[in-house]
């Protein structure tokens, strides 16, 4: 009950004040005086009622009040058990970055026992100083600029090596004077989320690499290492640049594919496409052509460089057995070779075409040799 509530009440419930108003009475009907005057009126029927509806309201405000009271103190007591037992972090920090309050989700993402043993401290006290430092500027931002930060991922690494994914918001926190006092920050934790979409990128690479890639020797497949020649030859134009292109085959291997069966086939294939990536340089391009066929895209390659990369690559084949669960196997590879730009703007066909011939004029020589395919006019 305030100041004026007790003025009031203690001036309408004075013993003189009754007293008055009795003694008014009395006279006037002692003197049979059943006329009443407006002030005798006003004193006799007025002033008592007031006092009592003014006594009346008082009491509704007190009640009112206490169950206002009652009711902010059963909402804040309800707020504080959700916040102290929702899943993400939530904290108040003053305008040095101190804790104030966090629930207990907090304390567990800082690795603290409890909320009181963080409140007073900063994230120097938990995290390595460039993390903490990263998260402290955040936070200045925020309180220089008024404006919230919104949905920031954090990265943290746990002392034993683990990482985690945090989205954190930090929006500032303004005294009555509109100045920023403090910040109010949430955080969820998203490292679920990204080992799922870490997942899901690893799986898209693979299928990505099983679409353009052979499946056994894990080579360009046919298809990939067509699109590659074409994209080199529409460079090499564009830049004035050469490019080469090798056409290999294996000599005899259908001999040792029958003789020892197709699963020392394939170890030879696999073993043949490990030397054949070893032997080229890291910008080159080798693709699986056909069954035992491999074509190869250099670019910026030209002249006699173009012939002495293809003897590399032959010679990668030739200078040692291949080593498979049957014993050692003995091949040679034939390649035909070509340079773009001595067949002025040649399309992927005539490419194909004449690298083909170029690679049994080879076979036709004795194999296991080197083969430059050369225009008409030369």
């Amino acid at each position: 009950m305030n100041a004026l509530a007790q003025s009031v009440l203690l001036v309408v419930t004075a013993p003189s004040v009754w007293e008055f108003t009795a003694r008014l009475a009395r006279s006037a009907f002692n003197a049979r005086q059943f006329r009443i005057d407006s002030l005798v009126f006003v004193i006799l029927v007025c002033l008592p009622a007031l006092a009592g509806f003014l006594l009346y309201r008082l009491r509704v405000k007190a009640t009112t009040r206490k169950l206002e009271d009652e009711s902010v103190l059963s909402e804040l007591a309800m707020l504080r058990t959700v916040v102290a037992n929702l899943p993400d972090p939530i904290y108040m920090k003053d305008a040095e970055s101190r804790f104030l309050m966090a629930n207990e989700a907090t304390a567990k993402n800082l690795g603290a026992a409890s909320v009181a043993d963080i409140v007073g401290k900063t994230d120097f006290d938990f995290y390595p100083e460039e993390l903490a430092r990263s998260f402290f500027e955040d936070e200045r931002k925020v309180l220089l600029s008024g404006k919230p930060q919104v949905s920031k991922e954090e990265r943290i690494k746990d002392a034993n090596g683990g990482v985690r994914y945090l989205l954190s918001t930090k929006v500032p926190l303004f005294d009555g004077a509109g100045r920023a006092v403090g910040i109010v920050g949430v955080g969820r934790n998203i490292t679920a989320l990204k080992e799922v979409e870490a997942e899901l990128r690893r799986v898209q690479e693979e299928l990505k690499f099983k679409a353009a890639h052979d499946s056994l020797t894990s080579l360009l497949n046919r298809g990939a290492i067509l699109e590659m020649l074409e994209r080199e030859l529409s460079r090499g134009q564009r830049e004035n640049s050469s490019t080469a292109i090798f056409l290999g085959d294996l000599d005899h291997f259908k001999v040792a594919n029958d003789t020892l069966g197709h699963p020392i086939g394939d170890e030879i294939l696999c073993e043949v496409a490990s030397r054949l990536l070893c032997a080229v340089r890291a910008y080159d391009l080798v693709g699986r052509y056909g069954g035992e066929e491999f074509l190869v895209v250099l670019p910026g390659c030209a002249g006699a460089d173009a012939l002495s990369r293809a003897n590399h690559l032959r010679k990668a084949i030739d200078a040692l057995p291949i080593h498979t669960s049957r014993g050692p196997v003995s091949l040679t590879i034939s390649i035909g070779v070509i340079i773009a730009r001595d067949w002025g703007n040649p399309t992927s066909t005539d490419i194909l075409r004449e690298v083909d011939k170029a690679l049994y004029a080879a076979k036709d020589a004795g194999r296991n040799q080197c083969w430059l395919a050369e225009p008409a006019l030369h």
